[in-house]
């Protein structure tokens, strides 16, 4: 009860406490990665702030996207691109604390727990807030159901205001798959990262059949699988060997390239699209988007020596570390915000009024977990990691329950951000590609995910109870589209059948369990 408090009660102790870690943060502190994850999350901030604007005309709230109007605004999407930063500062984080957790005799399954959990308050605050306020809002006709596009298209407005949960969708995915990726970066890296960037070069430029367009769809993995990789290089040390200068030319040709494809083949390269534009490169991400990646992500660590002598001074790093310590909350509700002020034509400085508010209302979660202390730098050095031989504790069950309620909950908040939270119902049908799924569904996988993830760590007592009602839950959901009349896919029925018998069958007793430690 008291963790539920901290997501909705505000307090001025994680104010306090913000303060407490600022002061003493350990001189050994990665403060440059600090801030690729700020600035990349407040990069896509700006963006939309930038971009975005609503026009009302003939009854019709016509949403636009500013950046594809003028070719020179375009070409500033080539240095706001935030996602790529976050994801590459992500791979530095994630493998740090996969060492960390190795050190203190961690096992696999308590990685997936304590990575996801510490994203998973504020993305519950917003689903819970945005469910009621929203909603009340619809009803009562404030605001619009739907936005126009400029391609006479159609998105709904709550679906909309959700596009930031992508990034905890990218973020979720990055760490189910860090086990196993972690483990290729040890035995292999450089051919790691080259298979993952090549793949996403393929499957950009192979020309693929409309049955068959869902391969396209791998490149959702395989591009953010190579920024997060490129992040573990940074954790290992490796990209810091190299001369500055090297990464300032490599960003230079980089967009030397990406500029000569503008000017002699007319090609449009815009990187903020928020799937407003049929023409994109974002969505699924195109090898153009690799390439401006990588170059700004060269660009930032070529001017790595300047942006840590600033970090340095105290007063700034007491101001970004109160920025830092709210980021995920300021992201999560920054198209909220933006789409009040538009819709009700406020004063666009309320809008830092509004984040104010919310980051002090919704931020407090956030803020008891922001960590700054020495504690981690102390018994991880990011230069030198712990020797190979050290492993993490491992159970097929254990592990393999936590990860497949982590898929769960990436189903949940999927389909949530496509459908909206009840805008249409809460058995209204959303489709994402092999898979559909309403509002009923998307939170109930949520809970149960949760509930089950965190099972693996504490409360097993309860453990055996949950199996079934998840399994109870499964079923249940297949029930509701026999309710209203929708159809079920043989994939479907397959998935679904598959989880309960998988559910079912960690209930079985197992008189020989034991749990394998791998730590040497």
């Amino acid at each position: 009860m008291r963790e539920i408090t901290k997501l909705f009660i505000p307090s001025f102790k994680s104010l306090r406490y913000v303060f407490n870690e600022t002061n003493k943060t350990s001189i050994s502190r990665e403060r440059f990665i600090d801030f690729l994850k700020t600035f990349g999350l407040m990069l896509l901030v700006i963006n939309s702030f930038s971009f975005l604007d609503i026009n009302y005309s003939g009854g019709e709230y016509l949403i636009i996207n500013n950046s594809y109007i003028s070719s020179n605004i375009t070409i500033i999407t080539w240095f706001t691109v935030g996602l790529p930063i976050f994801i590459f500062s992500m791979g530095f984080t994630n493998l740090i604390a996969w060492y960390s957790n190795v050190g203190r005799d961690g096992s696999q399954w308590n990685y997936l727990v304590d990575r996801i959990n510490s994203l998973l308050g504020p993305v519950l605050v917003l689903i819970f807030s945005v469910s009621i306020v929203l909603n009340v809002l619809l009803r009562t006709n404030l605001i619009p159901n739907y936005l126009t596009t400029t391609e006479d298209g159609v998105i709904s407005l709550v679906e909309f205001t959700l596009w930031p949960l992508w990034l905890v969708s990218i973020y979720m995915v990055m760490v189910m798959f860090a086990p196993l990726t972690i483990y290729l970066h040890k035995k292999y890296p450089y051919l790691t990262l080259l298979v993952f960037g090549l793949a996403t070069f393929f499957i950009d430029i192979i020309e693929v059949p409309i049955n068959y367009s869902y391969i396209q769809v791998f490149n959702y993995l395989f591009f953010w699988l190579t920024i997060h990789q490129l992040g573990y290089f940074y954790a290992d040390g490796k990209i810091q060997i190299l001369n500055k200068r090297i990464y300032f030319m490599l960003a230079l040709l980089s967009y030397g390239f990406l500029y000569y494809q503008v000017i002699f083949n007319n090609i449009l390269l815009n990187f903020a699209n928020y799937r407003l534009n049929s023409i994109g490169n974002e969505d699924p991400p195109s090898a153009y988007y690799l390439v401006v990646s990588l170059a700004f992500i060269f660009f930032l660590i070529s001017l790595q020596t300047y942006i840590d002598k600033l970090l340095n001074y105290r007063k700034v790093w007491l101001i970004f570390s109160h920025v830092h310590s709210n980021i995920y909350t300021i992201y999560l509700w920054h198209l909220i915000s933006l789409i009040v002020v538009l819709l009700f034509n406020l004063n666009p400085l309320n809008v830092i009024f509004i984040h104010v508010l919310v980051t002090f209302v919704f931020g407090n979660y956030e803020r008891f977990q922001f960590n700054l202390s020495p504690n981690l730098v102390q018994r991880v050095n990011p230069l030198q990691p712990w020797p190979t031989p050290i492993k993490a504790r491992f159970s097929l069950n254990n592990f393999s329950l936590a990860w497949v309620s982590t898929f769960l909950i990436l189903l949940g908040i999927i389909h949530l951000t496509l459908g909206g939270i009840g805008q249409d119902g809460f058995f209204n049908i959303r489709e994402f590609y092999f898979l559909r799924s309403n509002t009923f569904e998307g939170i109930g996988r949520i809970l149960i995910g949760v509930l089950l993830l965190n099972t693996t760590v504490r409360g097993s007592e309860y453990k055996n109870k949950l199996l079934l009602l998840a399994a109870f839950f499964m079923t249940i959901a297949m029930f509701t589209r026999q309710l209203i009349d929708e159809s079920i896919t043989n994939f479907e029925y397959v998935f679904t059948i598959s989880i309960v018998i998988y559910f079912l069958y960690l209930l079985i007793p197992k008189s020989n369990y034991k749990l394998s430690s791998k730590v040497k």
